[in-house]
């Protein structure tokens, strides 16, 4: 059995992971779902931890009882999705309609992402700094999502 407090913490951090609007935004416009998405993070936790296979569907938050079958047929699921995200990439990068200088926005999204994560450490407490940082990432992944010339290549 997985020590207690060790789900507890997992639980916590999954809620916040969650609830974060970064999160949701990116969420949204995923190919995952938010059950997925949890599931995936409690595995990911789970296996951190070396919790056993039959044991780590407990690390998905609290209130989501579901049998282990249940839980392997999301996990499955999740874990498809990702790699089929992972295909299209570079299948569309193999027909040149994806090339690697179209990569790059991601690239440095993925950065300034890891950047307010940062942020948000530090600034725990300054929700109007907060706010402005969470608005910024936000125009900027909109910008991103949008871009003509993504859209004119493919």
């Amino acid at each position: 059995m997985p020590d207690l407090s060790n789900v507890a913490a997992a639980h916590e951090s999954l809620r916040n992971l969650t609830h974060d609007q970064v999160t949701k935004l990116l969420l949204a416009n995923s190919q995952l779902t938010l059950t997925q998405l949890e599931t995936l993070l409690a595995d990911s936790i789970a296996t951190e931890e070396k919790v056993k296979r039959t044991r780590k569907r407990l690390y998905r938050p609290i209130g989501a009882k579901i049998t282990r079958g249940s839980y392997n047929r999301t996990l499955i699921q999740a874990q498809n999705n990702v790699i089929r995200s992972i295909y299209t990439i570079l299948l569309l990068g193999y027909l040149g309609l994806f090339d690697t200088s179209s990569l790059q926005p991601f690239i440095e999204l993925a950065d300034t992402i890891e950047s307010y994560v940062q942020e948000t450490k530090v600034n725990k407490g300054d929700r109007n700094s907060m706010k402005l940082l969470e608005n910024r990432l936000q125009e900027f992944i909109h910008a991103l999502a949008q871009r003509d010339s993504f859209k004119d290549t493919l």
